[in-house]
């Protein structure tokens, strides 16, 4: 019997530690989880985003930062090659993974945006729809997905076995999309920039805060009053107990009332009868 409860015993411990290994090792975040794909994505600046920043598809998780990179692009913000004649300035490639492919049609919206103030940058994801709206239908994208282990196998960053795409795309006449992102903004260095532009009314509110409490400290007005005079505090208490008391002895006398209402009924209906 004891022999049968220890093999049951290492049974459950084998199965726990399969169970961890699995969840630790070979899981979507474990070191040999299968490799999504990668995409590079093109904004004005990072704006706060680091590698392993959350990336979101219509605000669900859907996959990780990998890499950022500076980027050239010519007037008409496409990228090129750094020694490109037609380099105008530099922009940031930032390379996302994402575990399932996505489908970008020429409604995409893509933006890099807090999910609160105290947190930390998300890359928003709305690859858009194929649903007129207004106007013509939208286009479906052709973008440059990478797979990760040619790109290794290259010898190149995602951004430049990406850049290689497009310029092989562009001498074919073809249609590869580049995806621009947008900025959202800091709602916090918004707020300090209001703050910043409206300085000198925010000092004077502070002020007439400041003479406001100050005043009330002092025993001024009647909210000053009211909290340091003592002679209105019992004041307050004996009106509350008088009040009490007139309540009071208005109930008793509803009570006395309705207790002599037969009996004054009866006299009434007695009279009457006479």
């Amino acid at each position: 019997m004891k022999l049968f409860q220890n093999f049951v015993v290492g049974i459950l411990f084998a199965g726990s530690l399969a169970l961890v290994g699995y969840f630790t090792v070979l899981s979507d975040s474990g070191p040999f989880a299968r490799q999504g794909q990668q995409l590079v994505l093109y904004f004005d600046h990072a704006e706060g985003v680091k590698a392993g920043t959350r990336v979101t598809v219509l605000g669900v998780p859907a996959g990780t930062v990998i890499d950022i990179e500076l980027v050239s692009i010519d007037d008409r913000g496409q990228p090129v090659p750094d020694d490109s004649e037609l380099r105008s300035r530099q922009i940031v490639g930032i390379t996302v993974e994402l575990k399932k492919p996505v489908v970008f049609y020429s409604n995409y919206r893509i933006s890099l945006k807090n999910e609160s103030i105290l947190s930390g940058k998300v890359v928003a994801i709305d690859p858009g729809t194929a649903r007129v709206t207004t106007g013509l239908a939208p286009e479906r994208l052709q973008v440059v997905w990478v797979d990760p282990r040619e790109a290794a196998q290259s010898g190149k960053s995602a951004s430049q076995y990406s850049l290689e795409k497009l310029m092989a795309d562009r001498e074919s006449a073809k249609t590869m999309t580049a995806l621009q992102g947008q900025n959202a903004g800091d709602p916090v260095a918004g707020l300090a920039e209001m703050i910043s532009e409206n300085r000198d009314d925010v000092r004077r509110t502070i002020q007439n805060v400041a003479e406001i409490t100050d005043k009330i400290n002092n025993g001024r007005g009647t909210i000053g009053l009211l909290i340091n005079d003592n002679q209105l505090h019992e004041n307050a208490t004996t009106l509350v107990t008088d009040a009490r008391l007139v309540v009071r002895e208005m109930r008793e006398s509803l009570e006395d009332t309705r207790e002599q209402a037969p009996v004054t009924s009866f006299l009434r209906a007695a009279l009457t009868a006479f």
